[in-house]
């Protein structure tokens, strides 16, 4: 009897531990049942799995994670569109980022060149003018050397065109008396046109040198000035 006793007292107190245990440790799954209803459980069933799912503290029933539903194939496809449109807006913004690279290093490059050139052209200046009245007398020469060029052209223009009038009336004084125009008269001609076309080409080829030339010296002549200071500046100090 007493035996039977112990047995039985010990069988309750493994059962009681069992129950114990089973309701101190573990998680619970909440999620919706097919009419959409939560429920908590301690099993996963796989089409829950599907729906998407809580995991629950089986204590406190505090949330330690929530899974979201499966994607549908749907949503697959469209998830992988937007994958590969980010894709393509990354490889843009990196061709941007390369252009803008490579565009900053050339920009630099230029701007290298041009300060190198600044620096030569500075050295040539100082070089070459000792004085502000230096540069205004050999802008002065070299523009004065190509106006009086202009004239010269001006007044050979005169008597080339009087020279083409006297050969047109002689052409058609002979065209008139039924004579043809002799190969020589003809070449005489043409030469002479020539002469004033090429005359027309040289004098705006001069005025675009008098233009650019007055342009330059005037920005040079600027420069020179900052330099001559800045010269005259060093030696006072």
């Amino acid at each position: 009897m007493m035996i039977q006793k112990i047995i039985l007292t010990t069988s309750l107190a493994i059962s009681l531990s069992v129950i114990v245990s089973s309701t101190v440790a573990g998680n619970l799954y909440r999620f919706p049942d097919e009419n959409g209803v939560p429920t908590l459980s301690r099993e996963l069933p796989p089409a829950a799995s599907q729906k998407g799912y809580d995991i629950l503290d089986d204590q406190s029933f505090r949330l330690i994670e929530h899974v979201e539903p499966a994607l549908t194939p749907e949503q697959i496809i469209e998830l992988e569109r937007e994958i590969e449109k980010q894709k393509q807006i990354e490889a843009e913004a990196q061709r941007q980022a390369l252009i803008a690279q490579e565009k900053a290093a050339i920009e630099q490059k230029q701007l290298a060149r041009q300060q190198q050139e600044q620096t030569i052209n500075d050295q040539n200046l100082l070089a070459s003018y000792g004085s502000e009245q230096d540069l205004i007398d050999a802008r002065n020469e070299s523009i004065n050397h190509r106006q009086l060029q202009l004239v010269e052209i001006a007044d050979k223009q005169t008597q080339l065109k009087q020279k083409l009038v006297n050969l047109q009336q002689q052409a058609a004084d002979l065209e008139l008396s039924g004579k043809g125009i002799s190969a020589n008269l003809q070449n005489r001609l043409d030469s002479t046109q020539q002469e004033i076309e090429n005359n027309i080409n040289l004098i705006k080829h001069l005025n675009e040198e008098i233009t650019q030339l007055t342009e330059q010296y005037a920005t040079d002549l600027t420069r020179l000035r900052e330099l001559l200071q800045v010269k005259n500046n060093a030696v006072e100090n």
